[in-house]
């Protein structure tokens, strides 16, 4: 009796013993999930791969040089300024490894549902450790701390203004010692890190829904939309699951800090374990997700906390 057919993606589903024969489409799509999924991606500036594991690098180095251009007469020599360091910092790399089985009862079972479940599992579970790790970098005490002027969550809170006030304390860093006026880093914010249980804490909140009350505008009202606007003061949004639920990050992106990796992210392909018939002596197929990174953050000022914006 010849086929039925009633969806277009019938005639070409991937079986569980599709995946066994083909041992690089697990790895194809765990790599095809997180390739851009790491908050650190977004945040952090790649600073290439290093040799053992190890990095050294200064904290809070001022981005200008110790003097200004001079004039300079017709054979004249040009002056030249010495650059500037900030404190010796040596960062250590974190090895990470996880991975999901395929059992010899699944593939004969065609259980291609628990399959995809494990595949949903490790690439959550990889996205959830990266941004634990990321909040734990970004607990660095040199990062600048501001207390919201109220609440977010109470009738008094002011979102725009701790915002702004946030992105001041970043623009107005200066280098330690410096007794120019005008000397600063030249930190400009450009994204602001929430934790995801922020979306109701504005919607309630009239002193930041009201800026949108325009008709240009008011397609990205919260209330209407449920979701952050595109921008907020200028600031590109992100939000995060793991992050502090009290505070939020207003940072600018790719200064901040760095990453490195000693091995980039890999995944292997689908392998027996035991090298024996049927998956060997535990009947299984294995693939691994696995990393090695090193990240500091070497531009603490070019960040600043906003906490208590949950009563």
């Amino acid at each position: 009796m010849p086929k039925s057919i009633v969806s277009p993606d019938d005639s070409n589903k991937t079986t569980v013993k599709d995946l066994i024969g083909s041992p690089m489409m697990i790895p194809a799509r765990v790599l095809s999930v997180l390739q851009l999924a790491f908050l650190s991606g977004a945040l952090l500036r790649n600073a290439g791969p290093n040799a053992n594991g190890l990095v050294s690098y200064e904290e809070s180095t001022p981005l200008f040089l110790d003097g200004d251009p001079e004039l300079v007469g017709e054979f004249a020599e040009i002056p030249v300024r010495a650059g500037q360091k900030g404190l010796p910092r040596i960062a250590q790399s974190t090895p990470q490894g996880l991975g999901v089985r395929v059992s010899k009862r699944m593939r004969d079972m065609n259980a291609i549902g628990e399959v995809n479940r494990q595949i949903t599992q490790l690439t959550n579970t990889m996205i959830r450790a990266d941004e634990r790790a990321l909040r734990q970098l970004f607990n660095n005490p040199a990062i600048p701390t501001i207390a919201a002027g109220a609440a977010w969550d109470t009738s008094n809170g002011r979102p725009h203004k701790d915002i702004a006030n946030a992105q001041e304390v970043v623009a107005s860093a200066k280098p330690a010692g410096t007794t120019d006026a005008d000397a600063n880093f030249g930190f400009e914010a450009d994204t602001i890190v929430m934790p995801g249980s922020i979306i109701p804490i504005l919607i309630g909140n009239d002193s930041f829904a009201a800026v949108y009350n325009r008709d240009q505008l008011v397609a990205e009202d919260i209330r209407y939309t449920g979701k952050l606007p595109q921008k907020v003061l200028g600031l590109d949004g992100l939000k995060s699951r793991t992050f502090a639920s009290d505070r939020v990050l207003v940072v600018e992106r790719g200064t901040v800090g760095f990453y490195s990796d000693f091995q980039p992210l890999e995944v292997t392909e689908l392998y027996p374990e035991g090298n024996g018939p049927n998956g060997g002596p535990t009947q299984s197929w294995r693939s691994d997700a696995t990393r090695e990174r090193v990240s500091g953050v070497d531009q603490p000022l070019a960040a600043c906390w906003i906490t208590g914006i949950r009563s």
